[in-house]
């Protein structure tokens, strides 16, 4: 059994090995991964060596004749089963506590490791002259190095500021976007890029796209409260073009996220323990694939209140005002002829548009065709911006006109972008919504077209992680609970075919467990798909019953007391 064992270890080792390489973990990382995955081929092949060994043992004793001497001494044959079944109970039990806490343990403890591993990751990616990828974001660099935190700050204190990195050893949080660096964390792991250049693209369009003279990548491994990895983009030297804004920058810093990045080894819901699958039933909002969706749905929830209030506000006859932050002392006013909430994607569509721009004393009013009101990512996903753009005859005059002033006519013109959580009625409107409504059944009874739609597509996946999740469950219980049977069976076997057919007995016993074996993993492949989420429940019990009664007709039917 241990060859077997090593041998699948080294098929599965060469696949992973190669697996690995391909991302860029080193051997030492690649040599830890294998150690955390010999426990995984134990558990896997610890039921076939307890029937084995159970054959084993019950048919030698029975060829020696002790099975026979001790009915002739008035023993009951049942009771030498005895062993066999505490054997089987301890192989349930370890199995049991494997699935449920040690893989996934291990399966966290892989993780970790290619969470400590993420720069040398990034550095195979250079290494094979592929941009970065994170999110939205792409970047490409002509050199690079890894720093430590310590060496950073010493570097720091020695080096005169005009010359030295642009990293803080501050406390205070970077705001993102600010001409501020990022503070140095000792946990963190970091990353310099020299000759940078970076895209951001969003929808298949370019929103930004600019030049860095030095970068710093911060690696955040993630923490207990918030797994997820993460990495900050601090870009300094950068001259930047806005596309969204049509304006160009030059900022000491520029940061970008933090953004969570996926991991060459991502954990799947078989992977996790059972105290976080019970937590996922109860709770399907902790799902992390289902918080990636319910975050579009929340983007198209946040046009939609946006469109209702444009609505709002145009019927009750008061212009339409959206605001910048503080600072900006900016503000806009829209009036407009004819307006309405398309019932198709929740967008508002606005026609005869007047907007009167104020940007500190500075006033202008614009009339056009339409209007089109939509909102745009920014650095943070619950801080969007609202982009106004008129379309069609757009006329701009200064208010008050000014002297010698004219009319400026453009076919399109795009205002000044506000954040969508500077609006007070938006924020409100924010604030007392709730992502885990929107995974009620009913939750997108009266939604426009496309709102209704998403919910819908996310409602069927919640079904069905909680489906796979019940049959993994499920899966885990009814596989753990046969090995009592699969080892009892094996003895029982093993006793009654005797005189050297040791090895037909194991293979007779192993019939029935390939059957356990595939009717698992038919109920768990069927616990994927909601509608049939129960059958795959019945197929994996029903197999384990058939292990106990096939026990059961042995024991009594054919070895005798």
């Amino acid at each position: 059994m241990t060859a077997v064992a090593l041998t699948i270890l080294m098929v599965m080792g060469g696949g992973v090995a190669n697996i690995f390489r391909g991302e860029g973990i080193g051997a030492e990382e690649m040599a830890k991964v294998f150690a955390f995955l010999t426990p995984v081929a134990v558990t896997l092949i610890l039921p076939v060596a307890a029937l084995f060994s159970a054959t084993i043992t019950y048919g030698r004793a029975s060829a020696d004749n002790e099975v026979l001497a001790a009915r002739a001494a008035g023993i009951n044959v049942h009771r030498l089963l005895l062993s066999a079944g505490l054997l089987g109970v301890f192989v349930t039990l370890f199995t049991l506590v494997s699935w449920n806490f040690m893989i996934p343990g291990l399966s966290a403890a892989i993780e970790q490791i290619t969470r400590k591993d993420l720069p040398a990751i990034v550095l195979y990616q250079f290494q094979k002259a592929k941009p970065l990828a994170f999110g939205k974001y792409r970047i490409m660099a002509n050199g690079f190095e890894k720093l430590d935190p310590a060496q950073m700050i010493a570097a720091l204190a020695s080096q005169p500021a005009a010359n030295s990195l642009s990293i803080a050893s501050n406390e205070s949080d970077a705001v993102p976007g600010s001409d501020a660096p990022i503070p140095i964390q000792p946990h963190h792991t970091y990353l310099r890029l020299i000759g940078v250049s970076f895209l951001e693209i969003e929808d298949q369009e370019v929103m930004r796209y600019g030049t860095a003279d030095d970068t710093i990548i911060d690696f955040d491994p993630g923490t207990a409260e918030s797994p997820s990895p993460k990495i900050t983009v601090d870009l300094q030297g950068v001259r930047t073009f806005d596309a969204t804004r049509r304006q160009y920058y030059e900022l000491r810093h520029q940061i970008l996220g933090p953004i969570e990045i996926a991991l060459p080894i991502k954990r799947k819901t078989k992977f996790e323990d059972l105290l976080t699958l019970l937590k996922f039933m109860e709770k399907p909002i902790v799902i992390p694939e289902l918080q990636d969706r319910l975050w579009g749905l929340a983007r198209e929830m946040m046009t939609l209140f946006l469109a209702q209030d444009i609505d709002a506000a145009l019927s009750a006859g008061k212009p339409f005002t959206l605001v910048g932050s503080e600072k900006s002392k900016f503000s806009m006013e829209l009036t407009a002829g004819t307006w309405r909430i398309n019932p198709d994607d929740g967008r508002p569509e606005v026609k005869q548009v007047k907007l009167i721009e104020q940007a500190g004393k500075d006033r202008r009013i614009l009339r056009a065709d339409e209007a089109v009101i939509e909102l745009k990512s920014s650095f943070k996903r619950d801080r969007p911006l609202v982009i106004v753009t008129l379309n069609g005859n757009v006329e701009i005059q200064d208010d008050p006109p000014t002297p010698g002033g004219r009319i400026v006519r453009r076919p399109k013109e795009t205002l000044t972008p506000v954040e969508y959580m500077d609006q007070p009625g938006l924020a409100a409107r924010w604030a007392s919504f709730k992502l885990e409504d929107m995974l009620e059944p009913d939750a997108g009874i009266g939604l426009p077209g496309r709102q209704a739609k998403l919910h819908e597509k996310i409602y069927k996946r919640m079904q069905e992680y909680q489906s796979e999740i019940r049959g993994e469950i499920h899966f885990r219980m009814s596989y753990s609970f046969s090995a009592i049977a699969i080892v009892l069976l094996g003895a029982v076997l093993g006793i009654i075919v005797r005189n050297g057919q040791v090895l037909t007995a194991f293979g007779i016993s192993c019939v029935p467990m390939a059957f356990v074996v595939i009717a698992s993993i038919i109920g768990r492949n069927l616990a994927d798909r909601p509608q049939y989420g129960w059958l795959s429940i019945l197929v994996m019990w029903s197999s384990t019953a058939f292990m106990f009664g096939a026990v059961w007709f042995f024991a009594t039917k054919v070895l005798r007391r």
